[in-house]
């Protein structure tokens, strides 16, 4: 029986996903696929938009350099001639190649000698650590400069004499221009190609996932065909051994009686074990587009009422106090079986966790457009770092398995999935040594 209940949990363990599960993980994947595209471009993007802008930033530089290099033979000119002899010596206007650029001679005073151009800066010259070797740019809105120092030396003494300062300049807005279509580019390719790549990827992860999720559905009725096929030997083995028991008197031996009991008991608990994993195996197999059960209109309170007698007599016996409110006009849609059987779940949940002298509550409620059923008791409660947990197959807290009480981890499971199946939810609050509520949301009618 051990080695059956373990062949059970593997392949129940193996069927957690449902095909919901499935779409959901295609989803995240396709996703998380687009994220790191996305990401990759972007970067790409930017690493390319800095490339440009810093090359076009340097060419600029280099070009007023040049600019201003190129008109330091004219400073004396300007300073003995005046600016009307430039056009006589050099076509200065030619020499801008058409771009919105300008030319400044001043003095050693840093007064200003001539200008030539189109575009000027308003700032102060800049005089203050320039020597021969070391330009100083700036940039003033859309306007770019460069200023240099102009030196003459004196052979005798072999020293350097400062003559003045000569200032090119250039506006940037053809850069900025350049950059805006650049980046206007960037953008409409990079959500080109993410656009295709998602269209692809869609694809690719629909191909990839067909044979996981064909071996998927394989398992399920797999699950379900061996849940159902070995229903009938337990029968069989309960049959027999309740054949045995009813007969007590033709039973040699007080040992023999009780191996026929502990058979009985594995076999029930295996038999108990198969109607689990069998309704759940029927419950992942339903399609999608059926996500809520074809019931009746129920009223809530009259579902309850039954489990009210029969769990009231079970907590009187082990000295638990049982209350409940049950709130009269409440009407659900639904299954009534699969209801009474989550409800029946968590009431015996709440009986086996709650000791002598505890209490546990039952009420039903509506607010918002749902109907709310809250168990709550006063048991040995969940640490809250399992709650997590509480929900998935054949899971069961360290604490209970320590004190070995009986149970097979399903029972949660179950719940969940007909409240799933109801559109509903169900949530949980608990503390340890302090006591455990659930409670049941489902749509009105």
């Amino acid at each position: 029986m051990i080695s059956l209940k373990r062949f059970m949990g593997w392949v129940t363990a193996s069927n957690r996903t449902s095909s919901q599960g499935f779409l959901n993980l295609r989803k995240r994947i396709l996703v998380a696929y687009l994220l790191v595209m996305a990401t990759i471009l972007g970067i790409s993007g930017t690493a390319l938009y800095v490339f440009f802008n810093t090359s076009l930033n340097q060419q600029l530089d280099h070009r007023l350099l040049t600019l201003a290099q190129a008109a330091v033979p004219s400073l004396d000119t300007v300073k003995f001639e005046g600016r009307q002899s430039l056009d006589r010596d050099i076509p200065w206007r030619a020499l801008f190649y058409n771009r919105e650029q300008s030319l400044e001679w001043f003095d050693v005073k840093g007064e200003l000698l001539a200008r030539e151009g189109d575009t000027f800066p308003r700032l102060p010259l800049v005089k203050k650590s320039l020597n021969e070797s070391s330009p100083v740019f700036e940039q003033e809105n859309q306007i770019r400069s460069v200023t240099i120092a102009v030196y003459t030396s004196i052979e005798q003494k072999e020293l350097l004499k400062l003559k003045g300062y000569i200032r090119a300049s250039e506006s940037v807005s053809r850069i900025d221009t350049t950059l805006n279509q650049l980046k206007l580019g960037l953008w409409l390719g990079g959500g080109t190609a993410l656009f295709f790549i998602s269209i692809s990827s869609i694809y690719l992860t629909n191909q990839a996932f067909k044979p996981t999720l064909q071996s998927f559905q394989q398992l399920k009725q797999f699950m379900a065909e061996a849940s159902h096929e070995l229903r009938n030997p337990l029968t069989k083995i309960n049959f027999a051994t309740e054949a045995l028991l009813s007969h007590p008197d033709k039973i040699r031996r007080v040992s023999d009686l009780r191996k026929l009991e502990m058979i009985k008991n594995s076999a029930d608990q295996m038999k108990q074990l198969l109607e689990d994993l069998l309704f759940l195996a029927r419950t992942d197999s339903m399609p999608s587009s059926n996500s809520s059960w074809d019931g009746s209109i129920l009223a809530l309170s009259e579902l309850l009422l039954p489990l009210v007698d029969q769990f009231q007599a079970l907590a009187n016996h082990k000295g638990i106090n049982f209350e409940t409110q049950l709130l009269d006009g409440i009407a659900v849609k639904g299954d009534p079986s699969q209801l009474n059987r989550a409800f029946s779940n968590l009431l015996e949940n709440a009986l086996k966790y709650t000791e002598t002298g505890g209490i546990i509550s039952l009420n039903l409620e509506q607010s918002k457009g749902n109907a709310i059923v809250s168990v709550e008791d006063t048991g040995i409660g969940i640490d809250p770092e399992q709650l997590p947990f509480i929900f998935q197959r054949f899971w069961r807290a360290e604490r209970v398995r320590r004190e070995q009480r009986e149970g097979l981890g399903l029972g949660l499971a179950i719940v969940q999935a007909i409240i799933q199946k109801h559109k509903g939810k169900i949530t949980v609050k608990s503390e340890i040594n302090v006591g455990t509520c659930f409670k049941i949301y489902l749509p009105l009618v």
